[in-house]
């Protein structure tokens, strides 16, 4: 069931271009929680669009794909292979199944992007890898090659990133999908971020997913609570599994 982020029960290419450099993000206040009730709040005033743009009809997807220091590492389940490695291998499937799906909907706007995010010293937290565009193949797999692991989690930030380039797309449907293997370590909590997300208007709320992988899902039970489907992967073919699930059914169905 979705509720314009998500309900409950069911990387990571709109699963985060009309807007085309990443925002620079500071840390967020102390009491950041008063800080997501408050309409003037700077995490509100982030989650703010640019400028208004009209709805129509359409599918966009961000995805936002962790590449923090910790996936360099092993999944706790499954073989020797570092979870970045895994993770690159689903962006590249996600891209595929945004195109087929594409090329079978001709008279469908169907837009994509995919976002990587992480701290570190000389680069910003969400960082684009696949702009906003229609799926294609090529020129994603060539980004996606590039993704490594190093760096902090700043999950609400790239969530930020990814909502305001999917409220640029003007699109009706429009889902964030967060795949990632830790706690936030830096920038917004993911379920404050949550939280303000569901007090904008309709129009600007996304069906928000995250993927834990190789990490306990209840640390994002915030998260569900707040509208967002939680769903857990322990190894690379879950991953790849959890994801095909979400991309069928959920993100890439019949309207």
């Amino acid at each position: 069931m979705r509720v314009k982020l998500c309900v409950s029960a069911l990387l990571c290419a709109s699963a985060c271009l009309v807007v085309s450099s990443c925002i620079k993000l500071d840390d967020p206040p102390k009491d950041v929680n008063a800080a997501s009730k408050d309409v003037d709040s700077p995490l509100m005033k982030a989650l703010t669009p640019a400028t208004t743009t009209a709805t129509k009809e359409g599918l966009a997807a961000a995805i936002v794909i962790d590449t923090s220091g910790s996936m360099d590492r092993r999944a706790a389940k499954g073989n020797n292979i570092p979870k970045i490695t895994y993770a690159r291998a689903a962006a590249n499937d996600i891209v595929a199944q945004f195109a087929r799906y594409a090329d079978d909907h001709k008279g469908e706007t169907v837009l994509l992007a995919i976002y990587e995010f992480s701290a570190r010293d000389d680069q910003e937290r969400c960082r684009e890898v696949v702009p906003m565009s229609p799926p294609n193949r090529d020129k994603a797999r060539t980004a996606i090659a590039q993704l490594r692991a190093d760096g902090g989690t700043p999950i609400g930030d790239a969530m930020i990133k990814a909502k305001l380039a999917l409220d640029a797309t003007g699109l009706a449907r429009k889902h964030l999908l967060v795949v990632t293997d830790g706690e936030n370590t830096n920038g917004y909590d993911p379920d404050e971020v949550a939280v303000a997300i569901n007090k904008r208007p309709e129009t600007e709320r996304p069906s928000l997913y995250f993927v834990a992988f190789d990490v306990d899902a209840k640390i994002f039970e915030p998260v569900k609570k707040a509208g967002g489907l939680i769903m857990s992967a322990a190894s690379g073919k879950e991953l790849n599994d959890t994801l095909d699930m979400l991309l069928r059914g959920k993100i890439l169905i019949e309207k």
